[in-house]
């Protein structure tokens, strides 16, 4: 008999490390819905493991099919040109072409060469080396014409970073878990925003240093890290989340490999164009220093909720706009850097286990995102990965997925409206959408806070992880612990009752452990 029927006729002999887990049997949401082909996987299904279609392969096509949409989203002004107010109504902005016609990179110009103009392209370097590559192959033409061609092939770029992308998450979700990162390639996110900017590149490259500290490569992991804060800032945080951990488990040598290979790579890419043209490296954070409030953060709503036209239930309020002075926001967003820190450091040191890398991550850098001078569509985009990782359930991720849906809607008419008032969406009514995305964000923290506070309801370990990316921390030994009080109190009682309590009796049959050790397993000018 062949061997392939005799293992599949026989799964009592397979391992709990040879068993996939099934979304299909272990995710309340995807249980309910599986009725409609058939229902759950049965007990002789291996999942992911079907012959040539595994799981990555699987999951790479679906995450494909899902960039298309946002292909056709941006057909319209891919067909008629991206001007304004025309691509806000049709909500198929993107930075892409602007930056190319704004930074001159359409014209021929090196935005980093010397002399050229300090700060056209606002961009971290690498990222905007990317566009400038991508620039140098764009044929000459009509300005609707090469910016369409220039699209286009950032549209290639881009699918090719989300590919890889959908291929590190399945990576670090281990060996049995890999259609956990579904929730990266079949997000609504990847559909509205990948094609707004570069920002994959810097995300896709976080993720392989997260990858490569999970499997205990910190120096490759630190290279990693470094080009990927070359290329967006944000990664500084996974730096900073990897020390609060390791304050925790006392294992200081591998993060110190990982923080000097990250230091000494942001040195060597930055420094020929340091020499070159340093003005145009320092533009994009220099920009973000004496910004003030932008679309999407909180620091916006004093100016936009009172703005007219006011609504009865703004009038009432009795407020006034008032814009907040640049250095007001710069403060309040240090701030709020702070409070990220300090949760972080409270939630790795006061936890009863060592929370997940991918916890500790997630939530550290949605505090940042929320209290920013910016919160743009596509930075969303940083956290799908860790969000996949610290919170595998596909109702939380919908939740946020479709708060997030909302705004970009609301956001677009918002920003038309400052132009076209009568067809655009009010200053107080955008404030509500504003406030719905920080609920739907905060919603997916508390989640993943919880289950840090409480490791029996992580799906993560209740499959018998200690932490697939952990790293040079998994399975280690606490160093430094700060109790407060009685570890088992029940603060997130409240969130509990809302869980469906299918969530902790569906993963009948994955009941073997693992072993802790498996492998694994700048700105953008609009929102």
């Amino acid at each position: 008999m062949d061997t392939a029927l005799e293992a599949s006729s026989a799964p009592s002999d397979l391992t709990g490390a040879d068993v996939t887990v099934a979304p299909s049997r272990e995710d309340p949401l995807v249980r309910r819905f599986s009725a409609v082909v058939g229902g759950p996987a049965g007990d002789r299904i291996r999942g992911g493991r079907h012959g040539w279609w595994t799981a990555a392969r699987v999951l790479v096509v679906l995450a494909m099919v899902a960039l298309s949409f946002g292909v056709v989203e941006k057909q319209h002004c891919r067909a008629q040109g991206w001007t304004s107010p025309d691509q806000f109504f049709h909500a198929c902005y993107s930075d892409l072409p602007l930056l190319y016609e704004t930074s001159g990179i359409a014209r021929g110009v090196n935005p980093y060469a010397a002399g050229a103009p300090a700060g056209a392209l606002g961009q971290p370097v690498l990222t905007g080396l990317l566009s400038w590559a991508v620039g140098t192959v764009t044929p000459h033409g009509s300005m609707i014409e090469r910016d369409r061609t220039y699209f286009d092939i950032s549209t290639g770029v881009i699918a090719l970073l989300v590919l890889a992308l959908v291929l590190l998450t399945v990576a670090s979700t281990g060996r049995r878990r890999p259609w956990d990162a579904s929730l990266v390639a079949l997000s609504p996110l990847l559909a509205l925003s990948a094609l707004v900017s570069f920002d994959m590149l810097g995300i896709a490259l976080a993720a392989a240093a997260l990858l490569l500290w999970g499997r205990s490569r910190p120096l490759v992991a630190g290279v990693l890290l470094g080009l990927a804060i070359t290329a967006r800032t944000y990664p500084l945080v996974l730096l900073l989340v990897l020390a609060l951990l390791a304050l925790r488990t006392g294992r200081w040598r591998a993060w110190l490999i990982t923080a000097a290979a990250a230091f000494v790579t942001v040195v060597v890419v930055l420094a020929p164009f340091l020499a070159s043209n340093s003005e145009a490296v320092k533009a994009s954070y220099r920009t973000w220093w004496h910004a003030g409030a932008s679309y999407g953060s909180i620091w916006l709503l004093p100016l936009a909720l009172p703005s007219d036209p006011r609504p009865r239930w703004v009038a009432r309020l009795g407020l006034d706009p008032t814009q907040l002075d640049a250095g007001t926001v710069t403060t309040l967003t240090l701030l709020g850097i702070v409070l990220a820190v300090a949760v972080g450091f409270l939630m790795t040191l006061g936890t009863e286990r060592r929370p997940r890398v991918a916890q500790v991550a997630f939530v550290v850098l949605a505090i940042v995102v929320m209290t920013g001078k910016a919160w743009p569509v596509q930075a969303s985009l940083w956290l799908l990965p860790l969000a996949a990782l610290a919170r595998p359930r596909w109702r939380d991720h919908l939740i946020w997925a479709g708060c997030e849906a909302t705004y970009f809607v609301g956001v677009w008419l918002y920003v038309a409206g400052q132009t076209t008032a009568n067809r655009g969406l009010p200053g107080s009514w955008y404030s509500v959408l504003v406030v719905l995305r920080v609920a739907g964000l905060l919603w997916l923290v508390c989640l993943v806070v919880r289950d840090a506070r409480r490791p029996e309801l992580d799906v993560v370990r209740e499959a018998g992880y200690d932490d697939p990316v952990g790293g040079p921390f998994a399975g280690a030994e606490d160093s430094v612990v700060v109790r407060f009080g009685d570890e088992r109190d029940d603060d997130f009682e409240d969130l509990e009752d809302l869980e469906d309590r299918d969530e902790l009796d569906g993963t009948a049959g994955y009941d073997e452990p693992v072993d802790d050790d498996s492998p694994g397993a700048g700105p953008s000018r609009y929102p």
